[in-house]
């Protein structure tokens, strides 16, 4: 056999055992350990083998970044706070702030480029729409212009829980830690069944009417099929806002009248001044949720449970929600437990029995209802 044989036969083999997933595929190598791959908006481009380092324009990615492989992550997308920090190990709570283009037009692609990663995480929006698809995909090779020789590839939109599987899958490949992508769609699964197979039993008669409060004022609020507040009909409540989605960012703007019209059982907030001052404000305490004590404040460290960003922050604001909403139909469900386990697995950070208590409380929930 000649030489130009066994070279065809290993060209082949390569061919052969190319692909790592439906979504990440290995299509070749190149020279300089180079290896070309399929994103997830089906673009073929040439990344590094290993990836050491990255950087995404949006938060939702960026927060599966720090879960999976927080060590290869460059920068956030905004300055995180002390409050944001609390329960972030010290080694990430200097990583600066890269911007991005997201609710929030802050990226500047000379930041990107300067801090030369190994390669760049968009996010991409499929749909059934060809032109809406091809539209996305043309903002996409805009940027990989703007970014030159660094990859930037489409990840497919993360904003809903119920489809964020294959985005966490392809990250994992990407970066080669597969077996913690798989641990945390694991529990996103496990959490969702936990709490839908109770959500099914719950008669529409007997639901809990919810209001998410938005802003400082708490008079920002986003409506039903809308993906901020989207955890409220997961976890089986009835989101009152009867109001038109806000473009862009939400937060559609309602009036107190409005609120108290709806009179929610229910009020989620991730704004801590509103939270801090709704009981003691006078033009809240005809609310039933505000008279019962039932208004509750998402956690912040290291990302908000609840929402902003949307994305796999919310995996853990899934069973937090459920207790929130139906105390007495989860009363079996360990909160303290699974929030050990998400934060030890997933944001690095081991918590004592006194911080997950601490975390819950400062949340609104009753000490009895925590485990």
């Amino acid at each position: 056999m000649n030489k130009n044989h066994l070279i065809l036969i290993a060209a082949i083999s390569l061919i052969i055992a190319s692909g790592v997933g439906h979504y990440l595929t290995e299509t070749g190598y190149l020279p300089g350990g180079n290896k070309t791959i399929t994103d997830m908006a089906n673009r073929t481009l040439s990344v590094p083998s290993p990836v050491n380092s990255v950087l995404s324009t949006s938060p939702t990615i960026t927060v599966m970044l720090y879960m999976l492989a927080p060590d290869k992550l460059l920068a956030f997308n905004y300055v995180t706070t002390s409050e944001e920090q609390k329960y972030m190990p010290d080694k990430y709570k200097n990583l600066s702030s890269v911007g991005g283009w997201y609710g929030s037009q802050t990226g500047d692609y000379e930041q990107f480029i300067a801090m030369n990663p190994d390669v760049i995480l968009d996010s991409y929006t499929p749909s059934n729409s060809s032109s809406e698809d091809l539209a996305t995909v043309a903002t996409l090779k805009a940027r990989q212009q703007q970014f030159g020789s660094i990859p930037d590839l489409g990840v497919a939109d993360t904003n809903n829980i119920s489809t964020l599987d294959p985005s966490i899958e392809f990250i994992g490949t990407l970066l080669g830690t597969e077996d913690t992508a798989k641990k945390l769609t694991a529990f996103n699964d496990k959490v969702q069944k936990e709490v839908t197979d109770v959500v099914s039993t719950i008669p529409e008669s007997e639901k809990v009417t919810v209001y998410y409060a938005e802003g400082t004022a708490g008079l920002q609020t986003d409506p039903s099929g809308s993906v901020h507040g989207q955890l409220i009909s997961l976890c089986g409540g009835i989101n009152v806002a009867d109001v038109q989605e806000e473009g862009g960012a939400g937060h559609s703007t309602v009036s107190m009248e409005q609120v108290l019209q709806w009179d929610p059982e229910v009020i989620i907030t991730t704004d801590e001044t509103f939270y801090a001052e709704v009981y003691g404000n006078s033009s809240w305490s005809g609310v039933t949720a505000v008279k019962n004590k039932r208004v509750y404040l998402s956690p912040q460290s290291p990302f908000k449970w609840f929402d902003r960003p949307t994305g796999a922050n919310m995996i853990i604001g899934i069973p937090w929600t459920a207790k929130v909403i139906y105390p007495d139909k989860f009363q079996d469900l360990n909160l303290t437990s699974q929030v050990e386990e998400f934060y030890s697995d997933f944001y690095h950070y081991k918590l004592t029995d006194d911080e997950v208590n601490k975390i819950l409380e400062a949340s609104g929930i009753n000490s009895t209802d925590i485990s």
